[in-house]
């Protein structure tokens, strides 16, 4: 591999920040970042690596590139791969980091263009360049040879990166961090209610698009709903009759379900009706998606086969 030396630019020295320690630590990262870089020899493998591609192509083209060229292509491949890392590093796109990296002193010194007089920052199109230069392939050569050398002991007891011990590549560091679902438990006065709530959503969509019915607001009939659900997280807690306040309630809204689920088809229907045959109807598909295939099991006696030791219903479920 083939080493093409470039003149190194002369750079200011860095100023001295003191009162926050933010960035006393991620100073010190970039500078332990650089420190692994140069030690572990994969920038040095990378740019070697991007110079024989860079020739192949010229090759292929029938032109011959000068030392100059190649310079010019090796600081390139430098700036590209420190710039890709520390803007992954701070999680910002790339007009972000380049407005960032135009105000830091820090940042312009570890991606390679800090200057004495003018710096040349690079704009949001060549950061977005530098982000597609290379293929998943070059990268994960980069990190496999970052790995081996981490995990390399070293002669005489001096790992090659100036690490405490060797990384054991036979331990598996994982996130396990427990993340709250937007889900809820399948009880069947839950499913009714967001039976309901899709009905309503539905209605409510068909209404804002001109088609009106003579029936109650959709936000009453979801208030309706709203209170049903209510009562019965507070049945729940009782204790004296609670199982026959519960059965109670959840007719109630299943007879609710029913109201919506007919104002729901007339809706449906009405538009269908008012746009005329089609090859698609939209909200028709969506309604019979999403909440159709439970509207029959409204009537469905869950809460007594459900005393009876009986599987809930299949079509419950599905909603």
């Amino acid at each position: 591999m083939q080493i093409v030396p470039y003149q190194q630019e002369l750079c200011p020295a860095l100023p001295t920040v003191i009162g926050n320690v933010d960035y006393q630590e991620f100073r010190a990262t970039l500078v332990r970042i650089e420190e692994i870089l140069e030690r572990s020899g994969v920038e040095k493998k990378f740019v070697g690596e991007r110079l024989e591609q860079y020739r192949k192509q010229a090759e292929q083209n029938g032109r011959v590139v000068s030392e100059k060229e190649l310079a010019g292509v090796a600081q390139h491949a430098v700036r590209a791969l420190r710039c890709n890392i520390v803007r992954q590093l701070l999680g910002e796109g790339c007009r972000g980091f380049s407005v960032r990296l135009a105000d830091s002193p820090l940042l312009q010194q570890f991606c390679g263009i800090a200057r004495l007089d003018v710096i040349q920052v690079p704009s949001k199109s060549t950061l977005d360049r530098y982000a597609r230069w290379v293929d998943e392939e070059s990268v994960r050569k980069v990190v496999d040879e970052l790995n081996r050398s981490a995990a390399n002991p070293g002669k005489r007891g001096k790992q090659p990166l100036g690490l405490a011990r060797p990384l054991d590549l036979d331990a598996y560091f994982l996130d396990t961090t427990c993340v709250q679902a937007n889900i809820h438990f399948p009880v069947d006065w839950v499913l009714l209610r967001d039976a309901a709530r899709t009905l309503i959503k539905a209605i409510r969509g068909i209404r804002k698009h001109g088609l009106k019915h003579r029936m109650p607001e959709p936000a009453d009939l979801l208030r309706q709903m709203n209170r049903l659900a209510i009562e019965m997280t507070q049945v729940a807690r009782k204790r004296a009759n609670s199982k026959k306040e519960r059965k109670r309630v959840l007719r109630a809204m299943k007879s609710l379900t029913q109201v919506i689920r007919r104002h729901a088809g007339r809706a449906v229907a009405g538009d269908r009706s008012q746009r005329g045959p089609g090859p698609t109807d939209p909200w028709a598909n969506r309604w019979r998606a999403q909440a159709a295939s439970g509207g029959d099991c409204t009537g469905a006696p869950t809460h007594h086969c459900r005393g009876q030791g009986a599987e809930r219903p299949k079509d419950l479920e599905s909603l």
